[in-house]
C-alpha cells in the first residue's frame, strides 16, 4: 500500500511538470503574438505618418508659393514635421515630360523631376525606421526657348 502511494505521487508530479511546461509554452506564445501585433501596429502608424507628412508638405509648399502647385527646384530642401517625420525634397532634373494628358509641341513644356523622401523612426526606443520615397513630375514652361 505504501509503495502504491509513492507511485501515485511520482505520477502526479510528472503530470504537474507536463502541465507546467505546456502553460509556460502557451504564455510565451501569447507574449510573442502581442509583441508582433504591437510592432505591426507601430510600423503601420509610421507608414501613415510618412504618407500624411508628404501630403502636408506638398500642401504647405503650395500655400507658401501663393497657391502654386510647384515644388521648389533648389538642390535639397529638408523640413521636420511636429510628428518627427523628416521630409527631404531633392530636385533631380528638368527634362521632357514622360507622361502627358494633352499633346503639346516638343520643347514648349518641360517637366521638373523631384524626389520627395519622408523618413520616420518608430517602435521601442526608436529602433525602427521607415522611408517613403515619391517621385514628383511637374510640367512647366521650358525656359530654354524651345
Amino acid at each position: 500500500m505504501k509503495r502504491q502511494r509513492g507511485i501515485v505521487i511520482i505520477a502526479v508530479f510528472l503530470m504537474l511538470l507536463v502541465l507546467t511546461m505546456l502553460a509556460v509554452g502557451l504564455a510565451t506564445r501569447a507574449r510573442m503574438t502581442a509583441q508582433l501585433t504591437a510592432a505591426t501596429n507601430a510600423r503601420s502608424e509610421a507608414l501613415h505618418l510618412a504618407n500624411g507628412a508628404q501630403a502636408g508638405f506638398v500642401e504647405s509648399q503650395r500655400l507658401a508659393r501663393g497657391e502654386s502647385a510647384l515644388i521648389s527646384n533648389a538642390d535639397v530642401y529638408t523640413s521636420t514635421e511636429a510628428s518627427g517625420v523628416v521630409n527631404t525634397v531633392t530636385f533631380r532634373v528638368e527634362t521632357q515630360c514622360r507622361r502627358s494628358r494633352s499633346a503639346t509641341a516638343v520643347g514648349i513644356v518641360a517637366c521638373r523631376h523631384s524626389e520627395l523622401d519622408s523618413a520616420v523612426t518608430y517602435g521601442k526606443n526608436n529602433r525602427g525606421s521607415l522611408s517613403v520615397v515619391t517621385g514628383v513630375e511637374q510640367p512647366v514652361l521650358n525656359t530654354s526657348g524651345g
